[in-house]
């Protein structure tokens, strides 16, 4: 009997582990990008594509730079809770990169989220800081496509954290870094592939799994010598017995569909 009950518990055990790794992808609620120039700005929404770019050029041996494209993309996080032990991650896929004849990258920096789609530019402008503000800000928080795939991924657990101190919303901005003209053509939500962020624990090491596993079995076989107390304590997990009853139940299905295809078990 404790053979089986041990048996059991092994793979409820492997159920419950997978359930500690509960992971929340957020898609992005509003997104668009905006041309910034001397004379002012255009903004670009409804658009399959997040346009990314820096145009570098040389004038009088100086190099000037503009900035075609720069998105802005904004997340509902108010359905999360995001504690110091997790970790966010905000993930972009690119659908076109161009060739740069210097090294480039893709900064992310944080901004207001008083806008959505509909804003016009002197609005978007107020949740923008000064280019001096973002040369110094966030630096930090880069991405780039060196490993030659079209994933860029950012870091932005502290970040998460903050906002949701706040509010219920969080905003990002993206600016191509580059000595010369750089473009990335980012997904848009408009596209089906846009950005998203994933929001999970970090994972125990399987060393301390094991751990716990062991420490689990032992103490069955505590509670099932007749030496012991009837009333011994099983500490299983910690989560609801309704729940450790639902894994049990699944650990039963699988055992029953097993003995349709093999009934000798």
């Amino acid at each position: 009997m404790i053979k089986r009950l041990i048996a059991l518990l092994l793979l409820a055990t492997m159920l419950i582990g997978s359930g500690h790794c509960e992971m929340t992808a957020i898609f992005a609620s509003q997104d668009l990008y905006v041309s910034i120039g001397p004379d002012g700005g255009d903004v670009y929404n409804q658009t399959e594509i997040l346009l990314c770019e820096v145009n570098v050029t040389e004038i009088n041996g100086s190099k000037v730079s503009s900035y075609p494209g720069d998105p802005l993309i904004q997340f509902d996080i108010s359905a999360i809770n995001i504690s110091d032990n997790d970790i966010g991650i905000l993930v972009l896929k690119a659908r076109a990169i161009s060739q740069s004849s210097e090294p480039a990258l893709v900064a992310l920096f944080s901004i207001d989220s008083q806008w959505d789609e509909k804003s016009d530019y002197r609005r978007l402008l107020l949740n923008i800081p000064t280019s001096d503000i973002l040369k110094k800000n966030d630096l930090t928080q880069i991405s780039s496509n060196t490993d030659g795939d079209e994933i860029f991924a950012f870091d932005v657990s502290k970040k998460l954290r903050a906002a949701k101190a706040k509010g219920d919303r969080i905003s990002f901005l993206l600016q191509a870094v580059s000595n010369s003209s750089y473009e990335v053509d980012f997904l848009s939500r408009e596209s089906g592939q846009g950005p998203y962020l994933i929001v999970m624990p970090y994972q125990k090491s399987k060393d301390v799994l094991t751990q716990t596993l062991n420490q689990t079995t032992a103490n069955i076989a505590d509670a099932s010598s007749p030496q012991k107390n009837q009333s011994a304590n099983i500490s299983i997990d910690q989560r609801p017995a309704a729940m450790f009853v639902e894994d049990i139940n699944q650990s039963t299905a699988i055992r029953d569909a097993t003995k349709s295809i093999h009934p000798k078990i």
